[in-house]
């Protein structure tokens, strides 16, 4: 019995992601931005997308008892379960949101998109992996 631990043991297969306590733990990174007017109907008058440089890193690690973790190119955010919300839309999918100051920030599990909203000055800035066709 030991020696089949050990065997497993051996061959350094990294820690069970479940263990550490996240139930939702990710990196993402994006390369081109794109800026929008926006309103209570959401986004229009977008501009083009262009390339982003540098790119953008961003990580976010949800632990099992619900308190968010944001980094944002270095600049780090803590959130209790309270104070971000978890949804789903129909276009890219389950997504974290976070609202400061009546700003909003949308994180798609994807990693596909994450949307910055200046509600303040009605404009969104999306942030994209990849461009789409």
């Amino acid at each position: 019995m030991f020696a089949l631990l050990a065997s497993f043991t051996a061959c350094d297969l990294g820690p069970d992601p479940a263990a550490d306590g996240a139930r939702f733990n990710r990196h993402f990174h994006y390369y081109y931005v794109q800026d929008c007017r926006a309103d209570a109907f959401g986004p229009y008058d977008c501009g083009t997308i262009h390339a982003l440089s540098p790119s953008m890193t961003v990580g976010l690690r949800i632990d099992s008892d619900g308190l968010a973790s944001l980094n944002l190119d270095g600049d780090r955010y803590y959130y209790l379960e309270s104070e971000y919300t978890q949804g789903w839309d129909s276009q890219y999918g389950s997504y974290f949101s976070f609202v400061q100051d009546n700003d909003e920030l949308t994180i798609y599990s994807s990693g596909e998109v994450m949307a910055y909203w200046d509600n303040n000055n009605g404009l969104v800035t999306y942030y994209f992996y990849d461009i789409f066709d």
